[in-house]
């Protein structure tokens, strides 16, 4: 092969413009042959922007004297259109933002490959006016300052920071109505959501998920169906989850027993169904968990009876079957559990009599379905409830005398000899 063709034959990788100049130059052609690329800028932060603002970028190319070179043809790439896409012409790159997130873009020449960064966050203003729109804002009992210029904090509902983030999200018995929509996962900073005794309706979206500063999650007393989404695991520093009466349905995700700083877990009045999963009882800080009127079938776990802090547990209303497994009778703070209504069998465990009863304390004004009132942190067993189970008391006089020590209970069915 002579020398003009093994420069044509190099056209398709370096580009026309560079073979044009390979060939003015003669035998200078190895010098203009690519040896290093790079992604200018090679970190790219987006903040406060909307979905669609662009950012330009650029793919250097050098000789191996250093001399940049022009016209070169690039791939551009990225690993995550979820968070931007982006679309070259040559040497030349464009992003376009989609969602929050951090992703990778690429430009390569031939054997040569660069990286750039690209982080994005969007403005909480408007993720903020998404809310508004997807859960019919404009019918709010309250919509004080939605959508205008006035600072955020000053929105119904809204709390920030002092950088002006959006740190809590509350409201009650407002007239929100909707299905909740994915964009409200791009508060980053949200610490607290809570929206109760609203109207809100279809699934929990899983980008909840990516809110991993979220310390307190309340979606209680609305019409929300589906599943639990697994991705709530994600919230490591959750300290109370409230789903309760709702319509969720399915199988509670073992994916909660990685919520480590949890201490209240209320999932009761839906139509979740399956087994109670074993990593429950990894929740080391759990005080309150309340699973009752579901459809909730199997036995109950043992490892519940690792949860040393637990204070009140309420399984009532389901379908459990099977014996108690004595190590709830060795839970050192417990002082409500409510077995009653299900399909258990077999006798209360002898552990149970390790529970010191609470005899003269005054709890008229106990309500089981709310948070155990302030008198009993720390104390013992308060309130035991088994009726309409096929379980049964030892007949033994001393456990027969604890028994009958509880200040609330129902149900005294002693087992037969």
């Amino acid at each position: 092969m002579n020398a003009t063709k093994r420069i044509l034959s190099q056209i398709p990788r370096f580009g026309p413009g560079l073979a044009a100049a390979v060939l003015a130059g003669g035998c200078g052609t190895e010098s203009l042959a690519p040896a290093t690329i790079a992604i200018a800028p090679e970190i790219v932060a987006l903040t406060d922007t909307e979905p669609g603002a662009t950012e330009a970028l650029l793919a250097v190319i050098q000789d191996k004297n250093g001399r940049a070179l022009h016209d070169v043809q690039v791939n551009w790439s990225i690993t995550d259109s979820s968070v931007a896409t982006v679309v070259g012409a040559g040497q030349s790159g464009s992003i376009t933002v989609v969602g929050n997130g951090s992703t990778v873009v690429s430009a390569s020449a031939g054997t040569l490959d660069a990286q750039a960064t690209v982080t994005v966050r969007m403005s909480n203003r408007w993720v903020l006016l998404e809310v508004y729109n997807a859960l019919g804002g404009d019918e709010w009992v309250s919509n004080t300052n939605w959508g205008s210029d006035q600072p955020l904090d000053t929105w119904h509902g809204v709390t920030t920071d002092s950088r002006g983030d959006v740190v809590e999200l509350s409201m009650g018995s407002n007239g929100v109505s909707g299905s909740l929509p994915a964009e409200i996962g791009m508060l980053g900073s949200l610490e607290v959501l809570r929206l109760t005794r609203e109207k809100l309706t279809g699934p929990i979206p899983p980008e909840l998920g990516n809110l991993t500063n979220l310390r307190v999650l309340w979606l209680r007393s609305n019409d929300l169906t589906g599943p639990i989404p697994p991705e709530l695991g994600n919230l490591s520093g959750l300290n109370w989850l409230d789903l309760g009466e709702n319509r969720l349905e399915g199988a509670i995700p073992p994916e909660l027993g990685d919520l480590t700083e949890l201490s209240g877990l209320r999932l009761e009045g839906n139509r979740l169904e399956g087994a109670i999963p074993p990593e429950l009882g990894d929740l080391a800080s759990l005080q309150d968990l309340h699973l009752g009127s579901n459809d909730l079938t199997g036995p109950i776990p043992s490892e519940l009876g690792n949860l040393t802090e637990l204070r009140a547990l309420f399984l009532r209303g389901n379908r459990l079957e099977g014996t108690i497994p004595p190590g709830l009778g060795n839970l050192p703070k417990i002082g409500i559990l409510s077995l009653d209504w299900n399909d258990l069998t077999g006798p209360i465990p002898p552990e149970f009599g390790n529970f010191e009863s609470l005899r003269g304390l005054n709890v008229s004004h106990t309500s089981l379905s709310g948070r155990l009132p302030r008198e009993l942190i720390g104390v013992s067993l308060n309130s035991f409830f088994w009726n309409e189970t096929d379980l049964c008391s030892p007949a033994d006089g001393e456990f027969q005398q604890w028994l009958m020590s509880i200040r609330r209970h129902m149900e005294n069915r002693k087992c037969s000899s």
